[in-house]
């Protein structure tokens, strides 16, 4: 029913746009038995500092050994990785595969494939999807094993569990017009109003393969109603019952609070409405989650609405100018917002400082940062180019680089996989995922833009043109 309702929603609306997405990378039809980065500087990720002038060797998808430079070479392909750094791949935490960032003013037909090359191609080997359409997703998720899949290992968990008419309903409605309102709303939200309601919205995820599941506790636009604690608790505890971990959709220092006092694994976005204590954070802490801010939606959302909105240079490879061109200055500044969503706004830029502060206050009480960009899940977050561009914001925040890039590589891998994850580190036995750089990230963040290499199950992700 759910399908049909979007499927016919999406006929009425009749005119999102379907743009012509670049292909962007292939995987090498036959990748080497024996590859070796030779003299790299390499970041493990087991610690925050890196090992100078060493060789990795990769037999058949996985890392077999780290030795000081000069081994022998014989029969393998040899990466050369002088003045280079070799890092894990990427892990996004936070990403929607079904998902499109196109402004309101120009819808976008979501494209599934395009968002996993373009977080692929970005050096992003392994992802968290944070809520869409659950059969497409699981759909997504079989489709993993064939040679046709050109994209990050992810895990999923469906639609997000919400208060009827709450976030992120009051969200779509004030952004979308009927219908697509409605398409979207099918895409992302699982309403609920009561505890069995909840239980029950658990047990249908989890029934068609969710391996978390994430509610909402925010209010957005700033009167909207939020999930009261007897919903968040019911949600929780029927997750963890399952087997499967919790995550929250936050705004506010309350509604962190209020999802880590009903067991809450991770909160999918930082404190950026308000501010944050040190005892507050220490609570947090306690509560042994993990947070992951997004500092990129709410950096984004901000120069949309001071128009000075300007993609990556990534972004620029990776989307066509017809997607690009609505985010311009001259396109933006002909629409008119909906009074709420500019109140909504206002609010967001008046507490940059205080997102930011809340990240820094976070860290220094020891909660574990994981990076996440929210792709292709809210306006401009571009799939690939906002992860990159999250890294750079975590390092502004005040989180040393080395532990920016353990965001963005262990920590996601461990809260995904446990201690047992095969991937996240650059140690023997593990998934040959790798990026290479051209430079010393602990020096500069943005050389995590700096793409040499990707490297996925031993295989090359190669650039097409």
């Amino acid at each position: 029913m759910r399908s049909l309702v979007l499927a016919l929603s999406l006929a009425l609306l009749g005119c999102p746009a379907t743009h012509r997405y670049p292909q962007l990378i292939k995987r090498e039809s036959a990748p080497a038995p024996v590859t070796i980065f030779r003299d790299v500087r390499v970041f493990t990720s087991t610690g925050t500092t890196a090992l100078e002038h060493q060789d990795v060797r990769v037999d058949d998808g996985r890392i077999t050994a780290i030795a000081p430079t000069g081994t022998d070479v014989t029969g393998a392909r040899v990466i050369e990785g002088a003045g280079k750094t070799l890092i894990p791949g990427y892990v996004d935490f936070h990403v929607h595969l079904t998902g499109s960032p196109a402004p309101p003013w120009a819808v976008a037909w979501p494209d599934e494939a395009h968002n996993a090359r373009a977080l692929l191609a970005s050096g992003i080997t392994s992802a968290m999807d944070a809520g869409g359409e659950l059969e497409k997703l699981k759909a997504l998720w079989k489709s993993q094993g064939e040679a046709s899949w050109l994209g990050p290992r992810f895990w999923y968990s469906g639609q997000i569990v919400s208060l009827k008419d709450g976030y992120p309903t009051s969200m779509v409605n004030i952004l979308y017009p009927w219908p697509a309102n409605l398409a979207a709303d099918q895409r992302f939200a699982g309403p609920i109003s009561t505890e069995v309601e909840a239980i029950a919205a658990v047990d249908w995820r989890m029934h068609n393969g969710a391996h978390h599941i994430k509610l909402a506790i925010a209010s957005v636009p700033l009167n909207a109603q939020t999930m009261p604690p007897e919903l968040v608790k019911a949600t929780v505890t029927r997750a963890h019952e399952k087997g499967a971990k919790a995550v929250a959709h936050i705004d506010t220092a309350v509604h962190a609070l209020r999802a880590a006092r009903a067991g809450v694994d991770a909160l999918m976005h930082g404190i950026h409405l308000g501010e944050l204590s040190a005892t507050d954070a220490a609570e947090l802490k306690a509560a042994n989650l993990v947070v992951s801010p997004t500092l990129v939606v709410f950096d984004r959302a901000e120069k949309l609405l001071e128009f000075r909105f300007e993609p990556t240079e990534m972004e620029k490879r990776l989307y066509p100018a017809s997607f690009l061109t609505p985010f311009t200055p001259e396109v933006n500044r002909q629409q008119t917002l909906d009074p709420k969503l500019l109140e909504w706004l206002g609010k967001l830029k008046a507490d940059h400082d205080k997102r930011l502060a809340a990240v820094k206050t976070l860290y220094d009480a020891g909660v574990p940062i994981l990076a996440g960009s929210d792709a292709s899940g809210s306006i401009g977050c571009l799939a690939g180019g906002a992860f990159l561009d999250e890294l750079r914001l975590l390092s502004e925040a005040g989180i040393p680089n080395a532990d920016v890039l353990r965001a963005a590589t262990v920590l996601p891998a461990r809260f995904i996989a446990g201690d047992a994850a095969d991937f996240g580190t650059i140690e023997p036995g593990k998934r040959a995922d790798l990026v290479l750089l051209d430079g010393n990230p602990l020096d500069d963040i943005t050389v995590t833009s700096k793409l040499v290499t990707v490297m996925q199950g031993g295989a090359v992700i190669e650039k097409v043109e």
